[in-house]
């Protein structure tokens, strides 16, 4: 399977300090955009999907949501991985759940 470079796939990124919030299309997942989070506070900056969405317009509109919440004054206090990905399918099979990450 080849795998479009990141310009071709992205639909929205926001940078700002250490928080990434990055929405593009995904080829490992059953839906095919998602947006993802960086942020030092949740999985020690490591990515963590937060959304997946069936249209690039749902991806635009999702992107922008995260932004919001991430950037507000009161982070949530949690963010889930609802990743669709075969590794992530693999995850929860052994750990029963999809993973939190607290703040």
């Amino acid at each position: 399977m080849l795998i479009a470079p990141y310009e071709e796939r992205k639909v929205d990124r926001f940078e700002k300090d250490k928080l990434i919030v990055d929405t593009c299309a995904a080829s490992d997942s059953e839906k095919p955009y998602e947006t993802g989070i960086s942020h030092p506070l949740y999985k020690e900056g490591k990515w963590v999907i937060v959304e997946e969405y069936d249209t690039k317009e749902e991806a635009k509109k999702g992107h922008k949501k995260w932004v919001k919440i991430m950037t507000a004054e009161n982070l949530p206090e949690y963010i889930e991985d609802v990743s669709s990905a075969e590794v992530a399918k693999l995850r929860n099979t052994i750990y029963g759940k999809r993973p939190r990450y607290s703040a």
